[in-house]
């Protein structure tokens, strides 16, 4: 089935039609055996950004903040006897631009249709999602490849709203394979916060770094088992007038890669060049949530 963007085709049915893991297929066992068999340090490198009280909300209904650490018990609480227990709860949207996450299938829909063509509107409901939650996602480990785009070009950081496209990840990531993650750093975490830019459409995204839609060509071509960026996926202002989020549609309805986003990767970029390489072990693992439409990640890197 062709896809709205030209030259990209659908993965509906490659892996059977009751697949709900997608392009993770690739990343089976021969891949971890792969992934292992580059660990060369054994450094691992955390890929989160840190989960603090008041980042700002995504979706209105969330209420004021993304993210909320509370404390249940603490000093002076019994835990029976002479022992003290000290507990909190943790409450966090699973989608949103400064969350580390990583979206399930069920994330998105195109024309009434999700992952698979199925009907969307059976897909995903009050109770969660029915098909394509973030549990079969769990977990992924396979070998990933860093394009980082500032260091191609010889700059800190990408300018805000730039769009990464087809070519320039070819000349980045040139050892990307079938299975492997493709990793694309914009240095969204060392420019300066970027303008808000207008917001009187409604526009919560304002200008940032990301992919263009014809990224995903490169994406299929090499048969890649899932996406993370630094950013949220999509360069905004987006390059296609009508559809809002391309490369979101693009990989997790049409092919059925997962993507991961808001990665922090200027320390795993320092240390793959430091050591004159791209490529790495790639281990994240979504919190188990049946129904859920997404999972906040710790994406960990071993060198």
């Amino acid at each position: 089935m062709d896809t709205f963007w030209p030259g990209l085709g659908a993965n509906w049915g490659r892996w059977g039609d009751e697949d709900e893991r997608g392009a993770l297929n690739l990343a089976g066992p021969e891949r971890v055996r792969a992934a292992a068999g580059g660990v060369r340090t054994g450094r691992a490198i955390s890929l989160a950004r840190p989960l603090r009280n008041g980042l700002p909300a995504y979706y209105p209904r969330a209420g004021d903040t993304a993210f909320e650490h509370q404390m249940i018990t603490w000093w002076g609480s019994n835990a029976g006897g002479d022992v003290q227990a000290a507990s909190d709860r943790l409450t966090s949207e699973c989608h949103g631009l400064e969350i580390t996450h990583m979206d399930a299938l069920s994330h998105i829909g195109h024309r009434g249709r999700g992952y698979g063509g199925r009907d969307f509107a059976s897909m995903t409901g009050p109770d969660g999602a029915a098909r394509c939650d973030i549990t079969a996602a769990v977990p992924v480990v396979t070998r990933a490849v860093l394009a980082d785009i500032p260091r191609l070009r010889g700059v800190e950081h990408l300018p805000a709203g730039t769009a990464v496209g087809h070519d320039e990840l070819a000349a980045a990531a040139p050892g990307l394979g079938p299975g492997d993650a493709l990793i694309v750093r914009t240095g969204r975490w060392s420019a300066p916060a970027p303008d808000p830019g207008p917001d009187d459409d409604g526009d919560r995204y304002g200008h940032l770094s990301g992919l263009h839609p014809d990224a995903l060509r490169f994406v299929a071509d090499r048969d890649a088992a899932v996406v993370g960026t630094d950013g949220p996926g999509d360069a905004f202002p987006v390059a296609v007038d009508d559809c809002r989020l391309p490369v979101h549609v693009l990989a997790l309805v049409y092919l059925g890669v997962h993507l991961v986003h808001s990665m922090a990767l200027d320390e795993l970029a320092d240390a793959l060049a430091a050591e004159g390489r791209d490529d790495f072990m790639l281990v994240i693992g979504p919190l188990a949530v049946p129904g859920g439409t997404g999972s906040p990640v710790t994406p960990v890197a071993v060198l």
